[in-house]
């Protein structure tokens, strides 16, 4: 019996060595992952790489854990896991693991100041006996989360096994906490006291580490606010400081991202509400809220959605949802303390290094840009990485954003003097010859600004010109007008949107060719060398309205020469003080966007009055839109002037430079 468990050890540990050599057995698949590969590649590449790393955990692992009743013979259990971990290392293209960690963690308790309590789960590594090391000082890498704590147990296994203790903690009134959820109000402060608690912790060194995606990342900007000294580094992922311009729009944009509010309304309720916990919640989330959602983006007014249409057995509105259709303004008291998470400009100590990981198609990007401009003038450690990622990509982004955080956790909060020099800025080049570029500053010092004209051509069809390629007084001035109707909006077609089956670079082709509520002007191909674009381009559109308020929408498409159009760039603005008539000048400031256009590729622009269901939709009235009702929904005719001595309608495109 003994010969035959030998053997079968035997048996067993080559098997193993041989999937440790996945890497060549998958190589294809890898080559097709490097940057400029299709999204589903990339997706099949890293997915099926994930299921070799549980098929040895299900297949061979648990098993010998029964059998063996706990013991490790011959050391197999471990030879497998540590296999598994270093698969996974390979996988993200990430330092190897030092240290084996218990997956399951330690449960902690952490106090807050008004004497509410956070449960957390703590991850350390492995003494060589085996045995948790929650004692030996080290840095903390603190990740705070109203999705449930034990949905960050990859990312405490990852940096635990690297020399980290990783803190995973669940937000106030969360699941394992106690107290009263609302979104943002209170993380702040308590980012702050769980930062001064785990100081003074025996098993940290004084230095702490925050991070974390969407609301976690939310979260790590707010728990600068109160400088607290042992918080050493922070990477907010997907996240921005100023939460009211990632809603409405920065400036006098006024739009509300209606689909964000709702799906997110939705995901947070039902995670606590459905008894299979967060496995209903996110089955329900992707596949069965397309009935509830398209009746509450059509309802009338939209502050009822949320009982009518997102929770309906909810006893009362939810009052984070209405006050924040209640004060659309961001300048009224609701906003005081949610608003803006930390105002670096005010801050009076040192800003620690913040790295800013950004996706191009996600809808934190613009507000993540510009907090970079801020905190990098405060501190010249800080780091920007812009990925051709939406807010959905959790699959593709892994391997780059595990790179950037374990690269900066390292550098400033293990001190390691072997890592490398990185370069202030990195931005993927998207369209023509795509991949990542190295940069010293977003954006680009090197660009200048380009003026391309609307026009409409003798056989009336509409172009974009470049200014240079005409004189004004050859523009003669015209006009062109489309109708928008509030009970069938221009569908919104990928773009930064809080849907996962509707986001990123898509085809425009299809609402391009079958609406007429849509103006589209295509720019003659490039024939020079090719123009990357890179930075915030804007619009300025010369328009008349038959109401007194409206929404204008400003798209920007890269289109091949097979006439592929894709998005790249989008904006809007809404107004509500229109006089019916009178010609008015808007600027729409669109995202940000660095993309290659080769030679024969051309530019198109849209122009429309409706980006839905991202954004609700303006009933054509001077009413405040989450009151607006159907009965009072009215067509609009919008008119933009083209040419004239004024210009007319044209966008600026910042170009870099290619010398």
């Amino acid at each position: 019996m003994s010969l035959l468990v030998r053997m079968f050890g035997i048996v067993l540990l080559v098997g193993v060595q041989c999937l440790g050599m996945y890497r060549t057995i998958l190589k294809p698949l890898y080559d097709s992952s490097r940057p400029g590969s299709s999204y589903m590649r990339r997706w099949v590449s890293s997915f099926v790489t994930g299921c070799f790393q549980v098929l040895l955990q299900v297949v061979c692992a648990g098993p010998l854990q029964l059998l063996f009743l706990g013991q490790d013979p011959f050391g197999l259990i471990s030879t497998i896991q540590w296999t598994i971990r270093n698969m996974d290392a390979k996988r993200l293209n990430i330092r190897p693991p030092l240290f084996q960690v218990n997956a399951r963690g330690r449960s902690i308790t952490i106090p807050l100041r008004d004497g509410e309590e956070t449960g957390a789960t703590l991850y350390s590594p492995r003494t060589a006996d085996g045995t948790c090391d929650d004692e030996t000082p080290r840095p903390v890498i603190l990740v705070r989360t109203p999705y449930d704590k034990r949905s960050c147990t990859p990312w405490g296994v990852r940096f635990a096994e690297r020399g980290y203790h990783f803190v995973a903690q669940d937000t106030r009134g969360r699941f394992g906490s106690t107290g009263d959820f609302f979104p943002m109000k209170n993380e702040a402060e308590d980012g702050a006291a769980t930062i001064e608690w785990l100081e003074k912790q025996p098993w940290c060194n004084g230095s702490v580490g925050i991070t974390g995606v969407s609301y976690l990342g939310l979260a790590a900007w707010a728990a600068m606010r109160e400088q607290i000294g042992a918080l050493k580094a922070v990477a907010p992922i997907l996240a921005a400081t100023d939460l009211y311009n990632v809603m409405y729009g920065r400036g006098d944009s006024g739009a509300a991202h209606i689909e964000l509010m709702f799906r997110w309304s939705h995901l947070v309720i039902h995670l606590m509400n459905k008894p299979f916990g967060m496995l209903e919640a996110i089955f329900t989330f992707f596949m069965g809220t397309g009935r509830a959602l398209k009746s509450a983006y059509m309802h009338a007014p939209l502050k009822e959605a949320d009982t009518k249409f997102l929770c309906p057995d909810c006893s009362e509105p939810l009052e984070w949802f209405q006050g924040g259709f209640d004060h659309p303004l961001g300048t009224e008291p609701f906003w005081q303390d949610k608003r803006k998470l930390v105002d670096v400009s005010q801050m009076t100590t040192t800003v620690p290094p913040v790295l800013l990981f950004a996706g191009w198609y996600d809808f934190f990007c613009s507000e993540q840009l510009h907090d970079f401009t801020q905190v990098s003038r405060l501190n010249p450690q800080c780091r920007l990485v812009v990925g051709p990622y939406t807010h959905w990509h959790v699959i593709s982004m892994q391997p780059k954003m595990f790179r950037s955080l374990i690269d900066f956790f390292d550098r400033h909060l293990l001190n390691d003097p072997t890592s490398k020099d990185l370069s202030p800025v990195e931005v993927f080049s998207m369209g023509h010859d795509m991949g990542w570029q190295q940069l010293e500053s977003w954006p680009p010092p090197n660009c200048s600004t380009q003026k391309f004209v609307f026009a409409q051509e003798n056989d009336h069809n509409l172009s974009l010109l470049r200014m240079e390629d005409t004189q004004q007084h050859t523009l003669k001035e015209s006009e062109v007008s489309y109708t928008y109707d509030p009970a069938d909006p221009t569908p919104q077609i990928g773009g930064a949107t809080f849907n996962p089956s509707n986001c990123g670079r898509l085809a425009q082709n299809e609402i391009e060719e079958s609406r007429d509520d849509i103006l589209v002007f295509t720019s003659k191909p490039i024939v020079d060398q090719p123009m990357t674009i890179a930075g915030e381009m804007k619009a300025r559109l010369m328009v008349e309205s038959n109401v007194e308020g409206t929404d204008y929408v400003a798209r920007v498409c890269h289109v091949t020469p097979n006439n592929c159009s894709q998005n790249i760039a989008e904006g809007i603005v809404r107004r509500f003080d229109l006089e019916p008539g009178k010609r008015i000048r808007i600027e729409i400031t669109l995202s940000p966007v660095m993309n290659r256009l080769a030679i024969g590729d051309r530019l198109r622009i849209h122009i429309c009055s409706s980006s839905y269901p991202k954004y609700g939709r303006h009933l054509n009235t001077r009413e405040s839109f989450h009151l607006e009702v159907e009965r009072n929904a009215m067509l609009s005719k919008q008119r933009l002037i083209l040419g004239g001595t004024n210009n007319g309608c044209h966008v600026l495109i910042p170009i870099l430079s290619e010398t």
